[in-house]
């Protein structure tokens, strides 16, 4: 893929996320000093946090794709945004992670959460996305999905709502998967895969938050294969 996808989603009634920007401590943890001068400014303060911290979230899981070695830096990157528009569905925005690296993020935004996508290179011939509650979503696993760890309710419901989305689009009969990385602690972020197979020209990125689930899934038509 020349795109790589990130998403992050912030559910606005979950309890922690309630009061953040009042939290002088915490902002400066995860806070350019413009960005805490604008929540001081800001009439909502949750709602700006929501934004910020999606934005911050998911441009990192787009850019580490990019940039494996790409440290977690929230304080180190400015994010820039408008207030979105009376009856916009969606408003956009950059992250700028360094001099020469910034992610272009979209928000989608209801009363109920606020959904972040972030992508980072050339744009993808095709992106799609959907929110879900973890109720509706929570259904039975793949068995590579169980292997590699995908058993609380959440994991299981964002992979069924993101391979809804890829089965929107003619791709079914997939995992996702997120698989043990050699010496380290961590996992390789989502993979689309057919068995053992690696699928080309698809990338994807989960997120979840309190009641909710998104997906982003974008696709290359000329990697297919």
């Amino acid at each position: 893929m020349k795109a790589f996808l990130g998403n992050d989603l912030v559910d606005r009634a979950a309890a922690h996320n309630r009061g953040r920007a009042g939290q002088a401590r915490f902002l400066a943890r995860i806070a350019t000093a413009a960005e805490r001068e604008r929540f001081a400014r800001s009439a909502d303060g949750d709602c700006e946090f929501a934004r910020l911290w999606s934005a911050k979230e998911a441009a990192y899981k787009a850019a580490r794709k990019r940039d494996p070695g790409l440290v977690f830096a929230p304080r180190r990157w400015q994010v820039e945004w408008a207030a979105p528009g009376t009856n916009a569905p969606a408003s956009p925005g950059v992250v700028a992670m360094a001099a020469d690296q910034a992610v272009i993020v979209r928000w989608h935004e209801t009363s109920e959460w606020v959904h972040c996508v972030a992508i980072a290179g050339e744009p993808p011939d095709v992106v799609a996305l959907d929110v879900g509650t973890v109720i509706a979503w929570d259904r039975a696993d793949g068995a590579r999905e169980r292997e590699h760890g995908a058993m609380r309710a959440e994991s299981r419901a964002v992979r069924n709502l993101a391979r809804d989305l890829l089965r929107r689009h003619g791709i079914g009969d997939v995992e996702i998967v997120r698989t043990p990385v050699a010496g380290e602690a961590h996992r390789t972020p989502p993979r689309v895969v057919v068995g053992s197979t690696l699928l080309s020209g698809i990338d994807v990125s989960l997120a979840h938050d309190g009641r909710f689930v998104a997906a982003a899934v974008a696709l290359d038509h000329g990697e297919r294969r």
